[in-house]
C-alpha cells in the first residue's frame, strides 16, 4: 500500500510540472494561515518577517527544475541586521529560532531538510563554512519551529533550508498579485520589498553567487519564515523592519 501510495503521488507531482521557461512551477493558494507562536527573549531581542499575505493568497513552489531535480535544491532568506533589527554594526547576535512554513510534506517519507546558519555579504552571497546546522530535519505541514543555529557577528546573515532528497516539500512564499488586487490594495500593504528570500544552489554547498530570486512579475516574493534574534548591540526604538513588517502579517 506505501509503495503504491507513493507511486501515485510521484505521478500526480510529476503531472504538475507542465514545461515552462522558468526553473520552478508555482501555483497560487488561498490559505487561512493560522499564526504562529511567538519568540521569547530579553530586552534587545528582534523578530524579522519579510513576507505579507494580507490577502490571505501564497504561491506554492515546486522544488523540481526542468533538467535535474537536485539542480537548485537549497533555499534561503538573507537578514541585514543593521538596517532592519536596528542592529549596531558588526555586533555579535544570538539567533534564538525561527519558523518555516512548508506545504505538501510527507513526514516519515524521507523528504527530510537541513538547515544552516552562515554569514553573508551585501550581495547576499554566503561566506566560509556554515556558523550552524540542523540536520535532516522531518517536516509537519504548515509552520514548522526551530532552535536557534548559532552566534554570529556579520552584519548580514542567511538562514538556508536544503531538501535532502530534492523533491518535497513544496516552497511556499507571499503573493504580490493577490495582494495588489485585495480588493483594490491590501490596506497599508507597501507593495513588493527588496529581495530578501533566494536559490542558493545544489545541496549543502550551493554556491550560486549572485544569487536567484523568486518573483511573481510584480517584484520579488519572500518564503514564509521569519527568524529572532538577540543581541546588546540591538538599539531599541519605537519600531524596527522587525517590527513594522509584523503589522501586515
Amino acid at each position: 500500500m506505501r509503495t503504491y501510495s507513493s507511486a501515485i503521488a510521484l505521478a500526480l507531482l510529476l503531472a504538475g510540472l507542465a514545461a515552462a521557461d522558468i526553473p520552478f512551477q508555482k501555483q497560487a493558494v488561498r490559505e487561512a494561515i493560522v499564526p504562529h507562536g511567538q519568540f521569547e527573549g530579553a530586552r534587545g531581542t528582534c523578530s524579522v518577517v519579510y513576507y505579507n499575505i494580507c490577502s490571505g493568497w501564497i504561491w506554492v513552489w515546486s522544488p523540481f527544475t526542468g533538467r535535474d531535480a537536485r539542480e537548485a535544491d537549497q533555499i534561503g532568506v538573507v537578514f541585514d541586521l543593521p538596517e532592519d533589527c536596528n542592529m549596531e554594526p558588526g555586533s555579535e547576535c544570538l539567533n534564538l529560532g525561527f519558523w518555516w512554513y512548508w506545504r505538501y510534506t510527507v513526514p516519515g517519507w524521507g523528504y527530510t531538510l537541513s538547515y544552516h546558519l552562515w554569514n553573508a555579504d551585501e550581495n547576499n552571497c554566503k561566506i566560509g563554512p556554515a556558523v550552524g546546522a540542523l540536520l535532516r530535519q522531518d517536516p509537519v505541514e504548515r509552520w514548522n519551529y526551530y532552535p536557534g543555529l548559532g552566534w554570529t557577528a556579520s552584519d548580514y546573515v542567511a538562514i538556508t533550508a536544503t531538501m535532502d532528497r530534492g523533491a518535497l516539500p513544496y516552497w511556499v512564499t507571499d503573493n504580490n498579485w493577490k495582494n495588489a488586487a485585495a480588493p483594490i490594495r491590501c490596506e497599508g500593504w507597501p507593495g513588493p520589498i527588496e529581495k530578501h528570500s533566494f536559490i542558493f544552489g545544489e545541496g549543502y554547498e550551493g554556491t550560486i553567487c549572485p544569487t536567484y530570486y523568486l518573483g511573481d512579475g510584480m517584484g520579488p516574493v519572500q518564503f514564509l519564515m521569519d527568524a529572532s534574534f538577540e543581541s546588546q548591540g540591538i538599539a531599541i526604538e519605537p519600531a524596527s523592519w522587525g517590527t513594522i513588517k509584523s503589522l501586515f502579517r
